[in-house]
């Protein structure tokens, strides 16, 4: 396990990308994700999200995901981004859906999700708390957990 609290963290590298990072408790990134924007076209891009350390438990793996994904909405958010988008493979689909209220569309054996910004944030600013837990609604949270067991 990790040492909590869990926290996120956006790093600029350059002007068109950021990393995005979950720290633990000890200031140790645990995950990262790369990020690519373009301000002034107000469009961003949400790259595939890693677990580092190996040691988190599932449901910590899960809330770092969750971390960086409300992270990097409120780092686009700061930027001027509008218009938001990200890929997931079949695994990660109740995830993605669940966290940004789309429904995705399937490319290549992957989904696309794509959507404008202030909507995907006010969505996952709702279905989630500042902890990362994803708040239970109706439909449970069903395939979300095995699914964040399986990132390496």
């Amino acid at each position: 396990m990790w040492p909590e609290p869990l926290s996120a963290d956006a790093r600029q590298l350059d002007e068109h990308t950021v990393d995005v990072v979950a720290l633990d408790g000890r200031g140790a990134e645990v995950a990262r994700v790369r990020c690519a924007y373009n301000a002034r076209a107000g469009c961003g891009a949400l790259g595939e999200m890693r677990v580092v350390d190996e040691r988190g438990a599932p449901a910590q793996r899960l809330r770092a995901l969750v971390l960086m994904v409300r992270e990097a909405l409120r780092f686009g958010a700061g930027r001027g981004i509008r218009q938001v988008w990200t890929e997931a493979p079949g695994r990660m689909a109740p995830l993605a859906r669940r966290i940004s209220g789309l429904a995705g569309a399937e490319r290549g054996g992957r989904l696309r999700f794509d959507g404008e910004l202030h909507a995907v944030r006010t969505h996952a600013l709702r279905s989630s708390d500042a902890h990362g837990r994803l708040v239970v609604d109706e439909g449970g949270e069903e395939g979300t957990d095995g699914a964040v067991d399986l990132l390496r």
